[in-house]
């Protein structure tokens, strides 16, 4: 009776530690490695920002302007942009995987409005993951067409 009840006690550990790994409790004692996530809460945050690739204006009018990028990884769209030398305008924030509604996109686009003709912008796009920094995009530049 007694080897019985030590053989369900071992296994009810092993079963409990696997459980505890699983949910990432042990993995700051267990270093196995990183995978670069925090567990808050029972959400998983990615903490390395995404990274962006392929910027551009796809479209200009006198009054707007259409910005596409894609990201490594499910993300955040954002534009920040203004008139050349300065920043001062944001886009919202959309696909944002942090506000629980989404899971973020790959593929990203935002149109910028409020422009004036034949003036030079400055712009520049803004992603991150549910737990990272912004990732931020080289500072990029589009002249409107003149009315």
């Amino acid at each position: 009776m007694l080897i019985f009840l030590l053989i369900l006690l071992i296994a009810g550990l092993a079963g409990f530690g696997y459980w505890a790994y699983t949910q990432g409790y042990l993995k700051s004692i267990i270093k196995f490695g990183s995978d670069n996530t925090t567990k808050t809460s029972g959400v998983t945050k990615d903490t390395v920002p995404p990274t962006i690739i392929k910027v551009e204006v796809t479209s200009k009018a006198i009054k707007e302007a259409g910005i596409v990028w894609k990201t490594d990884k499910p993300s955040s769209s954002q534009v920040e942009w203004g008139p050349k030398g300065s920043f001062g305008n944001k886009s919202e924030i959309t696909d944002d995987p942090s506000s629980g509604t989404t899971i973020g996109a790959v593929d990203h686009g935002v149109i910028i409005k409020g422009l004036t003709a034949n003036t030079e912008y400055q712009y520049r796009v803004l992603s991150h993951t549910n737990g990272s920094a912004d990732a931020v995009s080289a500072t990029n530049y589009f002249t409107t067409p003149s009315e």
